[in-house]
């Protein structure tokens, strides 16, 4: 489902313009003027904004500015709707970031067309960043299994040397010649070898995991019933049984909400973007890290903000590439959890998202398909 906000100043446009468009692909959202735009925009970012170009107070060339000028918006397209004879300002609009233009009077047939125009750019771009991602997560295979040799060689050769101290033990006591030197120098070399091997093992374990993650990642979603909120509560509970020190401040629709979806791979996508941001964003600040989410017409919406430093000298782009993070090198982390998340948003989930780093750090608006089972 696309959100498409139409601004105008005329409530008889606006009803128009909703009766035209009125279609199940679409959610449509209506502004009577510039600064109420802005205000729904910045409760929820839409896929399309039509707006008129004369408008009072703030037109919509002004409009298209602002949200131009502003990192998170500036990615919208907008169509502007003027009269049939106001070159002039049709220029302008399309000279400030306008896409396309509806002429007045109305004629369902050129708005229909101009919009679906719009939306299968929409659509081409998503499915081009869906592939992407895929490619992404076929290098990340390569790179975890790439990364595992090292420690995997180190806890073998911690192994082999184990073994021979043990055999020279060994061969020591059955000749009689087993010093009491002798046996501690080689169960303090046998110590260390058993930490190394310990530690390098801990360390495969860990790319494991990262590969099973990524392997659900490709998997078909398994839907079941369940009460998201629930969901949510038992995905935070774990972060604060681990003390990371970071708030969660969790803004639920209602007190209960059943619906079916896989859950667990939801946890999955959460968890994944929660650890970037302990791992990256909150490491100079504390978060809260605020969770909403509230169903809409079939879809649940999850708008997440981790109130962190954002991203620093990587773009949101490069952040959904395997091996890059929101602080490259920060902890070690080799920066798989938000192309992870995305992947698994728009494959097995079949959903979409948004990223933005803002003042408030790191942003993803998350929309899913469900079965509301209220």
């Amino acid at each position: 489902m696309f959100d498409i906000l139409i601004v105008d100043d005329i409530a008889e446009n606006l009803q128009v313009l909703q009766l035209i468009l009125k279609c199940p692909r679409f959610r449509i959202r209506a502004a009577t003027s510039g600064h109420t735009a802005l205000q729904l925009i910045d409760n929820q970012t839409p896929d399309l904004i039509i707006t008129d170009i004369k408008m009072p107070k703030m037109s919509g060339v002004d409009l298209c500015r602002i949200l131009k000028s502003n990192k998170a918006t500036s990615h919208i397209p907008i169509v502007f709707v003027s009269a049939y004879t106001d070159t002039e300002n049709i220029v302008e609009a399309l000279e400030v970031g306008g896409v396309d233009y509806i002429s007045k009077p109305f004629r369902p047939a050129e708005i229909n067309a101009r919009v679906n125009t719009q939306i299968k750019l929409l659509e081409v771009n998503a499915l081009q960043v869906k592939r992407q991602l895929s490619d992404a997560l076929n290098k990340m295979v390569i790179g975890v299994a790439h990364e595992i040799n090292t420690p995997l060689g180190t806890g073998i050769t911690a192994v082999s040397h184990l073994l021979a101290l043990t055999r020279e033990l060994i061969d020591a006591f059955e000749q009689q010649t087993l010093s009491q030197n002798m046996l501690c120098d080689s169960l303090i070399q046998s110590c260390e070898s058993i930490k190394l091997c310990e530690r390098s093992l801990g360390r495969v374990a860990e790319f494991v995991n990262l590969l099973k993650t990524i392997s659900k990642a490709e998997s078909p979603a398994q839907p079941g019933r369940c009460d998201f909120v629930e969901v949510m509560d038992q995905l935070v509970s774990q972060y604060c049984i681990d003390d990371t020190g970071v708030e969660f401040k969790l803004t639920p629709q209602s007190k209960s909400m059943p619906m079916s979806l896989d859950a667990n791979l939801v946890q999955l996508v959460m968890s994944n973007i929660i650890e970037d941001s302990i791992c990256h964003g909150l490491v100079d600040k504390k978060g809260p890290i605020e969770i909403k989410f509230a169903v809409d017409h079939e879809l649940l919406e999850i708008q997440y903000c981790d109130n962190g430093v954002g991203l620093i000298d990587v773009t949101v782009d490069e952040l959904l590439k395997p091996f890059v993070t929101s602080r490259r090198g920060n902890l070690g982390h080799v920066g798989l959890s938000a192309p992870v998340a995305a992947n698994i948003i728009s494959g097995a989930l079949e959903g979409e998202y948004s990223v933005a780093s803002t003042e408030r750090g790191l942003q993803w608006v998350i929309r899913l398909p469900i079965v509301n089972l209220s």
